[in-house]
């Protein structure tokens, strides 16, 4: 057997010395992590006070607002968060008492991610949101002619005005030729309610029509949120309209089939959706917490009314799984009825036939 050398003894217990304070730093990271997360009753104490004050003065219902603050502190004085241990699990309390206090989905405690020291990220969080947005195509997700020359274009997210104005203009002229539209809202967890005017904008000749508003707390006179003027070049009025939700539809993704609805612009296939009306802004309520806070909302141009709590109630009520051939199927009824008899209208009639012989099945 040959022995190491005592050059390359050193060097072996070097660099054993090396692996074990590699994985003693390891060690202290995984611990320091872990530990990070795990709160103690001064932390919870702070961060319900601090909560309770933020819905206090941010919500936009004052009396609700104070009403929630007050539960809150009530809660807190009781020992009800006394057994939460970590971030994690104090955030998902809090959410559950904001939620059955209020019946409002967007009020939510959420945990930031840790802004420790670590490896330098490999692109700013800018670039990174950037770069998100262009692999979701801004939202628009999928674009065809379906069987009967009826468009089908699915929005999953409303993207800000400037991110998605090109995608959705391209899906637009794609489907500008098409005798009918289906509008797919039921993976969309909404967004910007300017996209979803924009969005809404090729569905109406008229240009600055009044679709909502959000008002503020102070209920003085909030943002108007119209169709785009000038008009834009595919718009169409006349062509039949569907649009698709689920349970999941969310927010602005409710919004924009709620005002078609309501406009008697588009008939809605599929599921009651969510119910989560109110637009409002994330607050910081401890070093690792945050809540989003409702301040404005909404209200239609129609009727002066919005989803939140109810949701949007589909005028053809089925299971989100079923919406697609189902608004195909009410489609194709709505453009036979239209159709002169002749090769196009027996066309149609051959489409309609396929599918609901599916739907019987």
């Amino acid at each position: 057997m040959k022995l190491a050398s005592p050059l390359s003894r050193g060097r072996i217990v070097g660099l054993a010395i090396s692996i074990a304070l590699t994985f003693a730093a390891l060690d202290g990271q995984v611990v320091a992590q872990q530990s990070a997360s795990r709160i103690d009753r001064e932390f919870i104490r702070e961060t319900v006070e601090s909560l309770a004050s933020v819905v206090n003065r941010e919500y936009f219902d004052p009396r609700v607002g104070a009403r929630v603050g007050a539960s809150l502190r009530q809660w807190l004085s009781q020992g009800r968060y006394a057994d939460a241990e970590t971030l994690e699990s104090l955030a998902g309390m809090l959410t559950r008492d904001l939620l059955a206090t209020t019946q409002d989905k967007h009020l939510a405690v959420t945990v930031v991610p840790d802004a420790s020291p670590g490896p330098a990220p490999s692109q700013a969080p800018d670039a990174s949101r950037e770069l998100g947005a262009r692999r979701a195509n801004f939202g628009i997700q999928r674009v065809e002619i379906l069987a009967g020359n009826v468009g089908y274009l699915n929005v999953t997210a409303f993207y800000r005005p400037e991110e998605a104005r090109d995608a959705i203009s391209a899906a637009m002229r794609t489907l500008r030729y098409t005798d009918a539209l289906i509008l797919d809202m039921r993976s969309n967890g909404g967004g910007s309610p300017d996209t979803a005017s924009l969005l809404a904008s090729y569905l109406f000749d008229a240009a600055d029509l009044p679709l909502f508003e959000i008002i503020p707390r102070s209920g003085n006179a909030g943002r108007r949120y119209a169709t785009e003027s000038p008009g834009l070049p595919e718009r169409n009025e006349k062509r039949p309209v569907y649009v698709l939700t689920a349970e999941r539809t969310f927010s602005a993704g409710e919004g924009f089939a709620f005002i078609l609805q309501e406009r008697r612009r588009a008939e809605v296939v599929g599921e009651r959706t969510a119910g989560a009306a109110n637009p409002g802004r994330r607050y910081p309520v401890s070093v690792r917490l945050e809540v989003t806070v409702p301040n404005g909302q909404v209200r239609t141009a129609v009727t002066g009314r919005n989803w939140e709590g109810a949701g949007v109630i589909p005028d053809v009520r089925v299971p989100g799984s079923d919406a697609l051939r189902v608004g195909h199927i009410r489609a194709l009824r709505d453009l036979l009825k239209q159709a002169p008899g002749g090769p196009w209208h027996d066309t149609l009639k051959r489409h309609l036939d396929a599918l609901e012989r599916q739907d019987r099945r």
